[in-house]
């Protein structure tokens, strides 16, 4: 079975978690929905969008969700025509949002029929609110790691810090890359002018578009902390190379005594100064390499502390 129908009353609910050919030719064949729709749908666009046609509504919507095993934040598909009497959701994976709230309302029939009677655009508003809820635990997941970085930050500059900051960084801007047009799309389907789409629905709409607000904030502050977490990590990378040139210089400049006295003796010239006294040049070359050792030694031990 390529979808799922749940019915209340007259309005119907039907869902298909796994978008195929089959699925979308029953669509076809029951609804009159515009080619476009299905262009989209079969294209897995990558913008979140509102289409209004005379009979009904087309949204498409990204639903932000985090691959634990990665760490990586992305977006599934989320489709969904909307009219007087039905609503049907597509999805090309399922979402385990809504794949709950399908199950919940199929299992309890007081709570389908409570949600299915106050009509199409309440069943929007309850499929959208579950589907947005994991959104604040990534964004939650992403307060966490950021304090993570920061105190690794203050203990270590090593590579992979760099590469998690990096990593953090791209989960914020994709998750603000996500958010910000569906505010939009919640806006303007509160502002159109549609029988199904009662005004006295505009305050779930606005409690939604709230939440999402309140994540697009939250990610925004995140974002300027990451920022300036780069930057201090950056500042601190380079006074590690500093450091690290300097040191390289002094050694360089400890080694050259030595280096001379042995390029000077290598010389093949009979006026050499203790030429025939090979005990005294020893004592010379040993005590300038005692010399540079200690010098090295000494600022190896004060670079460490």
């Amino acid at each position: 079975m390529t979808h799922k129908i749940i019915k209340a009353k007259e309005i119907v609910w039907i869902h298909i978690n796994s978008v195929n050919e089959e699925s979308l030719d029953y669509l076809k064949q029951n609804f009159k929905f515009h080619h476009l729709d299905y262009d989209d749908i079969s294209a897995r666009t990558s913008l979140s969008k509102i289409d209004t046609y005379k009979h009904y509504i087309f949204f498409t919507f990204h639903i932000p969700v985090l691959k634990k095993d990665e760490k990586i934040v992305s977006g599934n598909e989320l489709y969904i025509f909307i009219d007087e009497k039905y609503i049907i959701t597509l999805t090309h994976e399922p979402i385990t949002s809504i794949e709950n709230l399908y199950e919940h309302m199929e299992k309890v029939n007081k709570f389908r029929t409570n949600v299915l009677s106050k009509g199409p655009a309440f069943m929007l508003y309850r499929i959208l609110m579950d589907a947005f809820r994991e959104t604040q635990s990534i964004v939650s997941f992403l307060t966490r790691e950021v304090a993570r970085l920061e105190e690794a930050i203050n203990h270590s500059h090593d590579k992979k810090i760099t590469v998690d900051l990096g990593k953090a960084r791209r989960n914020i801007l994709f998750l603000r890359h996500l958010i910000d047009p569906q505010r939009t799309i919640i806006s303007n389907l509160t502002s159109s002018k549609r029988q199904f789409i009662l005004e006295d629905l505009n305050i779930y709409f606005d409690d939604l578009r709230d939440n999402l607000d309140t994540v697009w904030s939250s990610s925004d502050n995140l974002k300027l902390f990451v920022d300036g977490l780069f930057d201090v990590n950056e500042a601190l990378l380079s006074h590690k190379t500093n450091d690290v040139i300097t040191l390289l210089t002094i050694i360089s400049a400890s080694i050259m005594v030595p280096t001379f006295i042995a390029g000077f003796y290598g010389m093949n010239v009979p006026w050499l100064p203790f030429a025939h006294r090979p005990e005294v040049v020893a004592f010379v070359f040993l005590v300038s390499l005692t010399v540079m050792l200690v010098t090295v030694l000494l600022i190896v031990k004060k670079h460490r502390s």
